[in-house]
Order: structure tokens, then C-alpha cells, then sequence
């Protein structure tokens, strides 16, 4: 009518969740309550390079060009859409490490640092032979204790050690390819606690740096990225001039630095205190429960690890280094039918027992006897052992070491016979796995069909713009699964003689770590 401006509501502040997993990278849209905008969805594969020695690495110019690439093209998709990104999170796999050399700044690019390491992922297990060397300082300063991470050659601390003998270590400065990242995006760097307490380096009691151990390493706090304080961001306009240009979709939002794929993955469960535990099963998988800080324990339960989520909540867990991995090599090796004929051969089966013990350390173990050189074992086959009887035993084995790791928690009294089990991952593409992990478990399970490390972060940065409320984060819909008291019995079986099968191998690898302690 004249005289009358029409007007139009307010687009919806969207979040931008950057997933940045160990077999590719996602970057995708969500709604502050956590709803993602599928149709905004980018993903990249990356390919680490793994050699019989032990090696297992990325290069860190071809992770940074797929970093920035999804994030690229899934900013195109939403702008498409016509969403407003008010929040930028990113998630990142756990325990990379990289070495970066200073360079001199430029104006597009005022304190990049290049060259660098590759990147050193969790399973490159060439430090290994530094532990001798290190258990006895180890085991004397109570270290397991002091940083709740094992002497593994997961973390920092023995890749570290390893890395001087080919390094001078002072000359570079060591940080995740997360981090990295985040000095690529803002000439800056800085790190949370949710990564440096997965270190092997951190002071959980103290919550920073732990001085001894870098004094140790011939290391000085300058050689480590900054810890970010609570609630730290960036705005957009602090982009570097390339990024600022590339991305003008983003000067108004702001950038929270990066947590790990863990932490996040409890978030997006909405696994956020010790009512709910979260299970995550992708390449690895994980179970963790979220406690205040006041609760943490003073030293991890056997075989297990403690990491800070933020600076008020710990996470207390176990990882198992073979899971979807496993997986993908038993689809590669076996000789399987279609996956609707596999499940249902599979539900026919369930009941029985395959007569298989697995051992399946096909990129060593971490929870619960930390042997990175172990390997895997197929005990019990015989000429009539089909390719489905071996599937399902290499299903059953990843969630009897779940299982397994949920009776460590319980014994030290943060897994509660009230505490809700939610899971996320691949598990929810089979209901066969499922009920397998739920049997194992003997406890009921909610599987959801979620994301959740990318929900997660995005909640985080909800939570951190003030657009959500914690009590207002709704869980995903989700399928439940109940046990039955018989068949968990059976498969408590089946995990005494996984756990004994473990131990009569154990004297073929090195010594556990309890052993050392």
C-alpha cells in the first residue's frame, strides 16, 4: 500500500563448524541450537603418509589448501542460501604435532612461518624408541599423573624427544596444524587447553606449560603457542590480508580458536556433565565422560587419560587407535556381500560365537595397554571360518574394548549405572553394530545419526556468542538400544578371553605402561 515500507525479518545468525578429522576435512553450517544446513556441507579427503618404519604424516601445505578449501566452498553454498555467519569454530583431530620456522613478515603476510615439519600424526609411532630413555624420568617425576597422558608415542612429549636427535629443537617452534592454521589465518598463534592438555606437556593441576618438562626437553615456554584465555575469539576484520579479501562473508563474525575432536564430540552429544557419557566411533573411536574440574581425579584410572575440555571441565576416557580403520581393511581384505545381504547375515548370527579372539592392533594400541608396536592377531580361525564370521568378530572386538574401557570408568566411579550412553559415527549406518556395542556394553545406548565433533564446536561457539543457553541445546533424535542380560553375559565371556589373549601377547611387545608405573 503507499506510504507503507514493507518489512522483512532478520536472516537467523548461522555458525560456521570447520570438522578438521584425520581422513578428511568438512566445513559445514549450523544453526546456533546445532541443526546443520546439509545443502552448505563441503568435505575434502586428506591422505596421511604411512611407511612400514612407523611413519605416519601429512604435508603441511596440502592440509592448509583443504582447510581453507571447504571452508571456501561451503561459504559460496551459504551464501547461496542467503545464511548470516555470526560464529566461526573449528574442531581438529588430536595430538598432530609440527615444527615451524619464523620467517620475515611481509605485508600480506606479517608473521607466517615457513618452512615446516610435516605434520606428525597421532599413529606415527617412530618415537617409540625414546621410551626406554624416558621411563625412568617418567615413572620418577609421576608424570602419567602430573599431565593425565601415558608415555605413548601418541603424544608430544616422546615425539619430541625423538625429533632433537634430528633437530635443534630451540631453532622452531612446535604446535598442532590446528594451531598452525590459526597463524596462517591471523599472523598470531595461541592454543587451548583442550589441545595442550593432550599433549604430554601440560600441567594439568597448574593448567599451563609444564616448566619441567620443557626444561627437560631444552625447551622454553616460546617455543609453545600461548595458552588462549577462556572465552578467547578474533573478529573477522583480524583476518590477514588474503583471508580478509577471500572471505568477506566472515569480517563480521568472530573466530574462537580451535578445541579438540574429542571435547567437541562430547559437546555435540550434548555429553556435557557425567549424567551422559559420549562414545564417538570414526577412523579411531573413543569413550569420555565430561566432569567438573573440582572432581578430576589425581591420577587417571589404569590404562586410561584425563584432558581438560576448558578450564572448568575435564574429560576422563579411553581411545582405541582400530576402529573405522579396521574396518575399511577388513572391507578391503575380505570378501564380503552387499551390506543389506552383510546385515542380515549378521542379525542371523549375532547370537553365536565365532569362535575368533581379535587382537586388532593394526595401528597399535593405545587404551588400555598403550603397546604401539602391537599388531594385530586373528586367533581360532579354521578352514570352515567364513569371511562374515571374521567381520563380526572384528566388530564385536571394537566394542568389547569399549566395553572394557567403560569398566575401567565405572570402577573408578565416573561411569554411573544412571549415566546415559550416547553414541555417534559410523555405528549408526548398521543396527548389527549397534546392538553388538550395546550388549557388550550391558547398558541401554542412544545411537544418533549426528556429526558430532562438527555439531559440537558449533555449539561451543552458540554458547560462547551468547546465542544458546546449555539448558536450551537440544539432543539430537536418536535410536535406543537395550541390552538383555543373557547375551551381555556372553559377551562379558568374550571380553575375559579378548583380555586374556592380550596378556599371554603382551610379552611380545614392550612392556605395558601399568608395568612401568
Amino acid at each position: 500500500m503507499p506510504g507503507i515500507t514493507p518489512t522483512f525479518p532478520e536472516p537467523e545468525p548461522m555458525i560456521l563448524a570447520v570438522d578438521l578429522g584425520s581422513s578428511s576435512f568438512r566445513a559445514a553450517v549450523f544453526t546456533p541450537d546445532g541443526r546443520l544446513q546439509p545443502e552448505t556441507l563441503s568435505r575434502r579427503s586428506v591422505v596421511a603418509t604411512m611407511t612400514p618404519d612407523g611413519t605416519m604424516t601429512y604435508d603441511a601445505t596440502a592440509l592448509f589448501a583443504a582447510f581453507t578449501g571447504v571452508i571456501s566452498r561451503s561459504l559460496h553454498r551459504a551464501e547461496r542460501q542467503g545464511y548470516v555467519i555470526q560464529g566461526v569454530g573449528i574442531s581438529t583431530m588430536m595430538h598432530s604435532l609440527m615444527g615451524v620456522r619464523r620467517s620475515a613478515a611481509t605485508a600480506d603476510q606479517p608473521d607466517v612461518s615457513v618452512p615446516t615439519t610435516p605434520v606428525f600424526a597421532w599413529g606415527d609411532t617412530r618415537s617409540e624408541a625414546e621410551r626406554e630413555n624416558l621411563v625412568e624420568y617418567f615413572t620418577r617425576r609421576r608424570l602419567y599423573a602430573r599431565t593425565g597422558c601415558p608415555l605413548h608415542s601418541s603424544y608430544w612429549l616422546l615425539k619430541l624427544a625423538w625429533l632433537r636427535r634430528h633437530l635443534t629443537l630451540r631453532e622452531w617452534q612446535w604446535m598442532s596444524f590446528a594451531d598452525y592454521a590459526w597463524w596462517r589465518l591471523f599472523g598470531r598463534t595461541c592454543t587451548t587447553v583442550s589441545l595442550a592438555s593432550a599433549t604430554g606437556l601440560y600441567a594439568r593441576r597448574e593448567a599451563d606449560w609444564d616448566e619441567e618438562i620443557l626444561d627437560y626437553l631444552g625447551l622454553e615456554r616460546s617455543h609453545l603457542p600461548p595458552l588462549a584465555n577462556a572465552g578467547a575469539m578474533l573478529p573477522g576484520t583480524a583476518l590477514v590480508p588474503p583471508f580478509k579479501k577471500r572471505w568477506p562473508q566472515l569480517h563480521a563474525a568472530c573466530f574462537f580458536p580451535p578445541l579438540g575432536d574429542g571435547a567437541c564430540s562430547n559437546l555435540g552429544s550434548l555429553c556435557f556433565s557425567d549424567n551422559r557419557a559420549a562414545i564417538n566411533i570414526g577412523t579411531t573411536a573413543a569413550l569420555r565422560v565430561t566432569i567438573p574440574r573440582e572432581r578430576e581425579p589425581g591420577e587417571p584410572p589404569p590404562g586410561l587419560w584425563v584432558y581438560h575440555l576448558d578450564h572448568d571441565h575435564a574429560l576422563v576416557g579411553g581411545a582405541l587407535s582400530n576402529a573405522g580403520n579396521l574396518l575399511a581393511w577388513g572391507r578391503r581384505t575380505l570378501r564380503l556381500p552387499a551390506t543389506p545381504i552383510l546385515e542380515a547375515r549378521l542379525r542371523q548370527t549375532l547370537a553365536e560365537d565365532t569362535g575368533l579372539t581379535i587382537l586388532p592392533f593394526l595401528a597399535g594400541e593405545r587404551s588400555l595397554g598403550w603397546h604401539p608396536q602391537a599388531t594385530g592377531v586373528i586367533a581360532g580361525l579354521r578352514l570352515s571360518t567364513t569371511p562374515v564370521a571374521i567381520w563380526q568378530a572384528l566388530l564385536e572386538v571394537i566394542a568389547l574394548r569399549l566395553a572394557w574401557i567403560a569398566r575401567q570408568l565405572e570402577t573408578a566411579g565416573f561411569l554411573l549405572d544412571s549415566t546415559e550412553i550416547i553414541v555417534s559415527g559410523g555405528v549408526s549406518a548398521s543396527p548389527v553394530f549397534a546392538t553388538m556395542l550395546c550388549q557388550a556394553l550391558g547398558r541401554p545406548i542412544c545411537v544418533i545419526p549426528t556429526e558430532a565433533s562438527a555439531r559440537g564446536v558449533a555449539l561451543w561457539v552458540s554458547l560462547g556468542l551468547r546465542l544458546l543457553t546449555i539448558d536450551r541445546c537440544p539432543l539430537p533424535a536418536g535410536s535406543w538400544f537395550e541390552p538383555d542380560a543373557a547375551t551381555h553375559a556372553r559377551y562379558r565371556e568374550r571380553l575375559e578371553r579378548h583380555r586374556a589373549t592380550c596378556l599371554a601377547m603382551a610379552e611380545s611387545w614392550s612392556a605395558t605402561l601399568s608395568d612401568q608405573l
